[in-house]
């Protein structure tokens, strides 16, 4: 008896991995529904570790770009938190990955068109290019542009795919985003400006990993420099949820160094975003509209000293006379 094809195989091992929608919601009650996740976690661990000795067997150098993109597809949702990642499943997916380290572009344009993009394309970013990833004049659709963003959000209904995305972000080589840049930077921006503060923090620690690697060329020539800084701006007036600290705290980060990537020291333009993050976003929004959220606060305290050193003595306006 002939033994199963490669095809044949992954059809068996990887559906099984695909998270249950109903991890999606953060509130789930029934018990019926929390055993079957249970159940499901613990036959997770056993299929990671099939899918590990069988990638080992088959010499993961010797898959097809589009075998590879499935294994990640899987198995990236399991690096990164979520309630359906425990110790045993991360420690397997991250053995997994770690054969996947240094992924090639037809390898990663195979992911991003074939498993990210169909996850978010029914909720097109109403201000975004799809087609090259650049900064639409006036939003795309009109001015029920936003409200039909936030409707049928079907992307929701697949939990894991900000971990798959920000595993993307995080191997795509920093010479290669030119290429990929349309495929990536639109589930960036739908998780970042989601009305949910959960899918607003995940967007921003992507964004946070994203500038790291993004030439600033890239961000300048799309206009996603000033569309990333007034969504992250958005986030820091996010004050009435239990992510309201780490999502301030990523915001100004974030924010600090977007504006320093893609401006110039001694500028007139670095100067004034800084102290539009400094005097608009921080006092004016987080301390103003926050007296009575102390973790708030002090999250926004320990992002500032950075800014004060990049604002120098200009930080001295912001000084009040006794």
């Amino acid at each position: 008896m002939a033994e199963p094809s490669l095809p044949e195989i992954f059809s068996t091992l990887l559906p099984p991995l695909q998270v249950p929608q109903e991890f999606g919601d953060r509130d789930i009650s029934d018990a019926e529904v929390i055993s079957k996740l249970n159940d499901w976690k613990e036959n997770t661990a056993r299929n990671l570790s099939n899918l590990k000795d069988l990638i080992k067997q088959v010499n993961g150098s010797k898959l097809t770009p589009q075998e590879s993109a499935k294994i990640i597809a899987v198995t990236a949702p399991f690096e990164g938190q979520g309630p359906w990642v425990d110790a045993e499943s991360g420690k397997l997916a991250a053995d997994i990955l770690s054969e996947f380290s240094e992924p090639d572009v037809p390898t990663l344009t195979h992911l991003l068109s074939q498993h990210v993009k169909p996850v978010f394309q029914s909720n097109p970013h109403p201000s975004l290019n799809l087609s090259t990833g650049r900064k639409l004049h006036r939003p795309a659709g009109g001015p029920m542009a936003t409200q039909d963003f936030y409707e049928s959000q079907a992307w929701k209904k697949n939990p894991g795919a900000s971990n798959l995305v920000a595993w993307c972000v995080k191997h795509i080589k920093r010479e290669d985003y030119d290429r990929l840049w349309y495929l990536v930077i639109p589930p960036v921006m739908t998780l970042l400006d989601d009305y949910q503060t959960y899918h607003k923090l995940q967007g921003v620690q992507i964004v946070l990993e994203l500038l790291q690697r993004v030439p600033k060329e890239v961000l300048k020539r799309t206009g996603l420099d000033g569309l990333l800084l007034t969504s992250l701006n958005t986030c820091l007036g996010q004050l009435d949820t239990m992510e309201t600290p780490a999502l301030i705290r990523g915001a100004i980060l974030a924010s600090l160094s977007l504006i320093l990537l893609t401006t110039d020291p001694g500028t007139s333009r670095q100067f004034d975003q800084l102290c539009n993050l400094l005097g608009e976003g921080i006092i004016g929004t987080i301390w103003l509209y926050s007296s009575g959220k102390p973790d708030s606060i002090l999250e926004s305290l320990e992002a500032l000293p950075p800014l004060i050193d990049a604002l120098g003595l200009g930080c001295c306006r912001y000084l009040k006379a006794s």
